[in-house]
């Protein structure tokens, strides 16, 4: 696995004590700012992963991109809904009994019900 280099702009991996100084001389904003970056890698990366997916699938299957974008569409606006809709804890809106007591002790648990 390859090690966390600080400094992106150099090619040279560091050693283990190399990277463990200088993970203990960064300021917070270096910190923010390094993450930042690696996030961006990560989401950069994952798109071009399924851009590669969806355009070997178009090659397969044509038509594949068409179909996978208009089905992307229609998920991210079931997305929205979702998100703008209250939560809502049982499928007809009515909220769920709650018990008065507690429930019976299952047979065999060793709870005595007398």
């Amino acid at each position: 696995m390859p090690k966390f280099n600080p400094n992106p702009d150099s090619s040279e991996p560091l050693s283990e004590e190399e990277l463990l100084e200088s993970l203990r001389s960064m300021n917070i904003d270096q910190w923010i700012d390094s993450l930042q970056r690696s996030d961006r890698s990560f989401y950069n990366l994952m798109a071009l992963e399924v851009w590669s997916i969806a355009k070997t699938m178009d090659g397969l299957l044509p038509g594949f991109w068409n179909r996978f974008m208009a089905n992307r569409q229609v998920a991210l606006k079931q997305f929205i809904d979702q998100q703008k809709q209250p939560e809502d804890p049982s499928p007809n809106g009515d909220s769920p009994p709650v018990p008065d007591s507690e429930p019976d002790a299952e047979p065999g648990s060793g709870a005595s019900t007398e």
